[in-house]
């Protein structure tokens, strides 16, 4: 259907509808908003017009009485005595009246001046019927007539109305994702569990009814059972059949960021299957599942794992789709420690007393937790003093704890953190029996060290990529202007030819000499006698 634009409003021009009939009149703006508060749609409102009475009254019989004037006019000719007449009926009534004979006569006079029957002239209300003008000769005429009409067994009934509806308000669909892993960091090779929690708030105006999400799972990362996904709107917990989660092969949305270990997966899940989410503004919606890393290889390095939402108020009405702004971001790590360990035993002097130094150093690429130095000290044998010292702060307070044991004491230093690139030595003294036999290579065995994990220097938060803005469109280049014309340079003046040079005189030929006739050799120039022969010229 066809519409028309003027200023603000937008009107179509429908025509005629027949009982029972209808028409759809669609409209698809494109709608650009700034904001999500409520819009006004307008009014809307419809005129209309018909043939027929709102109640549906109608009329079984009609009668009624006219209000009419009949009339002649004269008008006087050139010449006294004659008079040119004509009859004019006047429909005074509201209606129409049908008019179906006139006749007229002069006063006085049996036979009439004019006389039409079979008229059938339909006269509307406050309209007029004039005859055809007749000829009369008179001093001051004077005229009788005699109608004859009827009334037209009609009646016309018109309903006129408009209609105005309610105006509406549009809403505005619009949320903010956010995704986070509660770790930064795994370790390579080393199997690591982490926690995912997804937040969607209903930012916009509209309530969210339906939502199809799409989240990214990279590669070094096995995919969560659906038992494993929990979903809540404001600490409720929405009912299993209310979603449905898919794993799809291959992740969908990352392209640079991504793993050498395998395709990854995406989590494909549609709240809001059974029911309508009932999503309002200003709740937020949170999904959360734990996901593991059996194996991840050093190969692996910055990692991402965006996610995007196809969200709706109706089922099959508008869909506005968000995409995370900052998505979460992992690295693997390749970090080994690396020990050195030494013990051993000293003679200190005096029969049957021994120096024990343990020592443990730290080659690993961070700092480590939690270090404890072990050793034995055989039963004849007691302990009198040691010491704790330390590369990097000297001497520490360290206690020594012992224990009775069959094999003889156990002794160990709970040392603590050791920083990388650290040297820890113990050293304490023993003292046993001189008679005794002893034998030093049995008190040199070492009996160990026990540490934690490496420590990050970092504490192990969650972290986001930076957000990309879009390129700012580059400004067109200013049109150079265009060189003015440079002047015609003067045509430089032809220089003079150069005079010929005159010819070189052409060398005379020098005199040939003479050729002896008998031997054929040269002469020379001037000889009288041939120098081979003696032949006289």
């Amino acid at each position: 259907q066809d519409y028309s634009v003027s200023e603000s409003s937008i009107s179509w021009e429908i025509g005629r509808l027949n009982v029972g009939e209808s028409k759809t009149l669609s409209l698809s703006p494109m709608v650009t908003t700034k904001g999500v508060d409520r819009i006004s749609a307008g009014v809307a409102s419809a005129n209309f017009s018909a043939e027929a009475a709102v109640s549906r009254a109608d009329f079984d019989r009609v009668s009624g009485s006219t209000l009419h004037m009949m009339r002649v006019d004269k008008v006087e000719d050139d010449r006294p005595g004659i008079w040119h007449c004509k009859s004019v009926f006047e429909n005074r009534s509201s209606f129409v009246v049908t008019l179906s004979g006139v006749t007229v006569w002069l006063s006085g006079r049996d036979n009439p001046i004019l006389d039409v029957s079979d008229l059938r002239q339909d006269v509307p209300p406050e309209g007029s019927w004039s005859s055809m003008e007749k000829r009369v000769e008179a001093d001051t005429p004077s005229f009788t007539h005699e109608f004859r009409s009827s009334i037209l067994p009609r009646v016309s009934v018109t309903s006129t109305g408009s209609i105005d509806l309610k105006e509406q308000e549009l809403t505005v669909l619009d949320a903010r994702l956010l995704k986070q892993y509660d770790k930064s960091r795994i370790k390579s090779f080393l199997s690591s569990d982490l926690e995912v929690t997804i937040s969607i708030e209903n930012t916009g105006s509209a309530p969210i009814n339906v939502m199809r999400l799409l989240d990214d799972v990279p590669g070094v990362f096995e995919p969560p059972a659906e038992s494993e996904v929990s979903i809540e709107i404001e600490n409720t917990e929405l009912n299993e059949e209310q979603y449905l989660i898919e794993v799809i092969d291959g992740i969908q949305l990352e392209e640079r960021l991504v793993s050498p270990d395998s395709n990854g997966n995406s989590l494909r899940i549609t709240v809001g299957r059974s029911a309508p989410l009932g999503l309002q503004p200003g709740k937020t919606m949170v999904l959360r599942y734990p996901l593991h890393a059996p194996d991840p290889s050093p190969g692996n390095g910055l990692l991402a794992a965006p996610i995007r939402a196809d969200f709706g108020s109706e089922k099959f009405g508008p869909v506005a789709t968000r995409a995370v702004a900052r998505p979460p971001q992992l690295r693997v790590v390749h970090r080994r420690r690396n020990i050195s360990t030494g013990k051993e035993v000293f003679p200190a002097g005096s029969a049957g007393r021994y120096e024990v130094l343990l020592m443990f150093i730290n080659n690993s690429d961070s700092a480590l937790d939690d270090l404890v130095l072990h050793d034995v000290v055989p039963g004849t044998f007691s302990i009198e003093k040691s010491t704790v010292r330390s590369s990097v702060d000297g001497n520490r307070d360290t206690k020594m704890d012992k224990e009775s044991a069959p094999e003889g004491t156990h002794v160990e230093w709970r040392v603590g953190r050791i920083e990388q690139g650290e040297r820890i030595e113990v050293t304490y003294e023993i003292q046993g029996d001189p008679e005794s036999e002893y034998k030093v290579s049995d008190a040199q065995d070492f009996h160990g060290a026990t540490f934690g994990d490496e420590v990050d220097e970092e504490p192990n938060v969650p972290e986001w990529l930076e957000e990309q803005s879009p390129p700012e469109p580059e400004p067109e280049p200013e049109p150079e202007p265009e060189p003015e014309p440079e002047p015609e340079p003067e045509p430089e003046p032809e220089p003079e030819p150069e005079p010929e040079p005159e010819p070189e005189p052409e060398p005379e030929p020098e005199p040939e000499g003479e050729v002896c006739p008998i031997c054929g050799s040269e002469a020379q120039i001037g000889a009288s006698v041939c120098i081979v022969c003696s032949y006289s010229f």
